[in-house]
């Protein structure tokens, strides 16, 4: 008796389309799968957008970077409102514009108490 190895699988054999199977009666054959021809595909031709001027937002890594500080410093800021402006996109995403961050560091940290 051959041994197999271990965690080896048999595969299934593909036989002959007009082979019958086992469950199959004698007079009936199997039947041959027909090929249909591929769907014609047209290729869209890519239209070019208007450039439009979009306003750069840094995420707080960027921005830390910038301002010479820590992302956990920036997180401390806006928890205390002390900080630059960030605003949330989405759910979670915090960015900042440059604009913000400049006007910030010639202004220097708010006071949260006389907002």
């Amino acid at each position: 008796m051959a041994s197999r190895k271990r965690g080896s699988r048999t595969r299934k054999r593909r036989g002959d389309p007009g082979q019958l199977n086992l469950f199959d009666t004698p007079g009936e054959k199997a039947p041959v799968p027909i090929k249909r021809a591929a769907p014609l595909r047209v290729k869209a031709k890519r239209l070019k957008a208007p450039s439009v001027e979009r306003s750069v937002a840094f995420s707080p890594q960027e921005a830390s970077t910038y301002l010479g500080v820590t992302v956990s410093t920036l997180k401390s800021w806006r928890a205390k409102k002390i900080g630059p402006k960030w605003t949330r996109r989405g759910a979670r995403l915090v960015c900042y514009f440059p604009e913000d961050l400049d006007a910030f560091l010639r202004r220097g940290p708010r006071d949260p108490d006389k907002s």
